[in-house]
């Protein structure tokens, strides 16, 4: 939520030695224009599939990354013909309770907001390079920077927070969302102790029911608690991409 085409800048070269890869920014992101429709999760998933019409031929592996989860879910409901397998990254699941997810996001409005008056004075290009990109180097945050740190992104990202607990809601009440084909979900290793984790990662355990309600649902734990595993174990990321473009394409 809230963050553009960067977000893939160590995993996207890695999935690139075996297959063709598209990345893209959402709606006032990187290099996209804003949007004045919205940001509620339909409009999201709508600019997912125009993406897809636009750019993708079959056989194409959806990968989704937090709230990015649900969106290629749903698609790859709505485009069978193009999707042939899901991948979520620690996805934002819609099992869990808006009350639970309420709780966990406690404090998005105050950092979302806080974004912005970073970005008007030019302090926020030094705070994303410190935590959310901290992992990049050279032309990638470079790159992330320039166009993560404007006025335009940090909006962005805060009217997608705004319409995020009402759109999850609705999400909550209409799921789950699990399209015939194979899924694989990472989820982030949050409670290092087996016996904990059903009862105390909420999260991690709704990502696994999402796999057993899968015909063919493959579910694995990262080595870290990141919930950005894309910058702290691309490695993984791109082997379980891979992963599924094997059970895919043989």
């Amino acid at each position: 939520m809230g963050k553009s085409r960067s977000t893939w800048a160590l995993v996207e070269p890695l999935v690139a030695e075996f297959a063709k890869t598209v990345v893209y920014d959402r709606a006032g992101l990187g290099l996209s224009d804003p949007d004045d429709g919205g940001r509620e999760f339909p409009r999201l998933l709508s600019d997912h599939i125009a993406v897809l019409d636009a750019t993708v031929e079959a056989p194409c592996i959806l990968v989704g990354h937090s709230y990015g989860g649900p969106i290629v879910r749903i698609a790859a409901t709505q485009r069978p013909e193009i999707a042939s397998a899901v991948v979520l990254v620690d996805e934002v699941c819609e099992l869990v309770t808006p009350q639970q997810m309420k709780v966990a996001m406690r404090g998005a409005s105050v950092l979302y907001s806080s974004q912005v008056a970073l970005a008007r004075t030019g302090i926020l290009r030094s705070v994303l390079s410190r935590s959310y990109y901290r992992t990049l180097s050279g032309d990638k945050l470079a790159t992330a920077l320039d166009e993560g740190a404007t006025v335009t992104a940090a909006r962005a990202a805060q009217e997608e927070w705004r319409a995020f607990l009402a759109s999850f809601q609705a999400l909550h009440d209409d799921g789950p969302f699990v399209p015939n084909v194979p899924i694989t979900s990472i989820s982030s290793n949050r409670i290092l102790d087996e016996k904990g984790r059903e009862n105390r990662d909420f999260l991690g355990s709704a990502q696994r029911k999402i796999c057993e309600y899968a015909s063919d649902g493959r579910h694995v734990y990262s080595d870290g608690r990141s919930h950005y595993l894309q910058f702290t174990e691309p490695k993984l990321v791109a082997n379980e991409i891979q992963l599924a473009v094997s059970r895919v394409c043989g």
